[in-house]
């Protein structure tokens, strides 16, 4: 009974972790969720910085990113390359998430701000690597493996894109992005 009562109370409305809400589109939700909590997770300001990019709200991305530029290690340098590549300077925001990457080559947050750098850049098959490499780190980043597969697919590699998108549809059922990669998937099988 007691375990039944935990179990309600851990999957009440209004307890989504900021990554379910995130890959559910809920972007708003995401950041409600992680502001203004000091002991939100590394990972969950991330989330926030990437939701506030999501809605196009750069000045409030660059505060988010901000505070884990503040951080140490790692998380220091994924701050710093997020503020640049909000600046438009992509060559700052690959040299911060390269850094990022040697700090911590098993952190799924750093290769995928190092997939989106080199997306930016237009070198497709960097950022699919560092997607793939983020979905590898971390098999439950559903936007890795999202990520992953439009690098692939813009990098002409299509049956590791399929691969990518299968994932993506799996661990994010309610995203905004299912009925782009469900017709992408319809169109590359032929139906």
């Amino acid at each position: 009974m007691l375990i039944a009562l935990l179990l309600t109370i851990s999957l009440a409305p209004g307890q989504d972790s900021a990554q379910k809400l995130f890959e559910s589109g809920k972007y708003q939700e995401a950041i409600d969720n992680v502001k203004g909590r000091s002991d939100a997770p590394r990972e969950d300001l991330y989330l926030r910085a990437l939701s506030h990019r999501k809605l196009n709200q750069n000045d409030e991305a660059k505060e988010a990113f901000g505070a884990l530029e503040r951080a140490d290690g790692h998380w220091k340098d994924i701050g710093r390359s997020g503020i640049a590549l909000i600046d438009g300077n992509q060559d700052e925001a690959a040299e911060a998430a390269k850094k990022a990457v040697e700090g911590d080559g098993n952190s799924a947050p750093a290769r995928f701000q190092l997939g989106l750098v080199e997306s930016a850049r237009n070198n497709q098959q960097q950022a699919a690597d560092a997607f793939a490499k983020a979905a590898e780190l971390d098999p439950q980043m559903a936007y890795a493996h999202y990520e992953a597969g439009m690098a692939f697919y813009k990098a002409k590699k299509v049956d590791r894109m399929a691969v990518y998108f299968e994932n993506f549809l799996k661990l994010a059922p309610d995203s905004p992005e299912r009925p782009a990669v469900q017709s992408i998937m319809r169109t590359v099988r032929g139906r």
